[in-house]
């Protein structure tokens, strides 16, 4: 597919969806009101109590109602363009930022050190980049890659590397797999950060009808082997990474694992936990070239390894 064909492709889809995106104006244009701007801080300096989150929740429920499609804010010592309306982890960050996620950010974080290398994989908007880059700065020669297939997803990735050159972000439109080609990315306008590669063709090519995914809710996207991607970055260490991949884990991490050299493996690893939906364990895999696993929050497991 030409690059016209792609942006073509997008302006139909983003057209029929509704969803939106707006990645010219210039940033600050699109600041939260007064008072929507008081109940973010709000949020954000209340703490992780159980009362603490409960107030929290309410007065992010508020926030919503009162604010428009997106708002310029600062986050992570970063200017930021956020959608909280169809995407959770936008709505999470900007309404409580103290609860995205600190445990894998903090580990992630510590990795600071000249020449550091982070690999974002299923980047959503840049989050956790974002997050990471907070720390990286400070460190001369340091890299971060951002991987999003997701094509509106991936147009509000780019614009928020944008805003922050000094963080060193090099956002990827392309998905991770265990192969080079093109695979189907299903479309979840309600949460796009919900959206997950699928092997299978889209309604009338399946053998297993009940697998059937509706023409207009899938779109064909770049892939490629996370070899291929340090390959082509010309990347010689690799000192953390993230992947969240709603389930596509295995086509992720198998192939690498099976061939990376010593000296490309993360020291650490931050991955959803969906142990019970894959075909093989990935912890028992890791394990075998130096890996121990830690159950780091509610939804992600850690795996480190000790370089030495």
């Amino acid at each position: 597919m030409s690059v016209s064909d792609r942006v073509s492709v997008r302006s139909e889809l983003s057209a029929s969806s509704q969803i939106p995106i707006d990645d010219t104006s210039d940033f600050g244009s699109r600041k939260p009101s007064a008072v929507t701007a008081g109940l973010i801080s709000l949020t954000q300096n209340l703490g992780l109590s159980w009362f603490g989150k409960r107030l929290t929740y309410l007065f992010r429920r508020i926030g919503l109602l009162m604010m428009g499609e997106c708002a310029d804010v600062t986050l992570f010592g970063a200017r930021l363009r956020i959608y909280p309306h169809n995407n959770v982890s936008e709505k999470r960050v900007l309404f409580a930022t103290q609860l995205f996620d600190p445990a894998e950010r903090e580990a992630l974080k510590a990795l600071a050190a000249p020449g550091a290398v982070f690999l974002d994989i299923g980047a959503n908007v840049g989050l956790y980049s974002i997050s990471v880059g907070e720390a990286f700065v400070a460190h001369a020669d340091t890299r971060i890659l951002a991987v999003e297939p997701h094509p509106y997803i991936y147009r509000r990735l780019a614009f928020n590397a944008a805003l922050n050159p000094t963080y060193n972000i090099t956002a990827v439109e392309a998905g991770i797999a265990d192969h080079e080609g093109t695979l189907s990315l299903t479309l979840h306008g309600d949460n796009l950060g919900e959206t997950r590669m699928v092997q299978a063709d889209i309604t009338g090519s399946l053998d297993n009808p009940a697998d059937a995914i509706a023409a207009d809710k899938v779109v064909e996207v770049p892939v490629i082997s996370l070899m291929q991607l340090v390959d082509a970055q010309g990347l010689k260490r690799i000192d953390g990474m993230k992947v969240d991949v709603e389930g596509f884990e295995e086509k992720v991490m198998l192939p690498f694992f099976d061939i990376a050299p010593d000296a490309l493996l993360p020291r650490v690893i931050i991955i959803e936990n969906n142990v019970r939906h894959w075909d093989v364990d990935i912890v028992a895999v890791a394990a075998t070239r130096g890996y121990a696993s830690h159950r780091i929050s509610k939804n992600n497991l850690m795996l480190s390894r000790d370089p030495s």
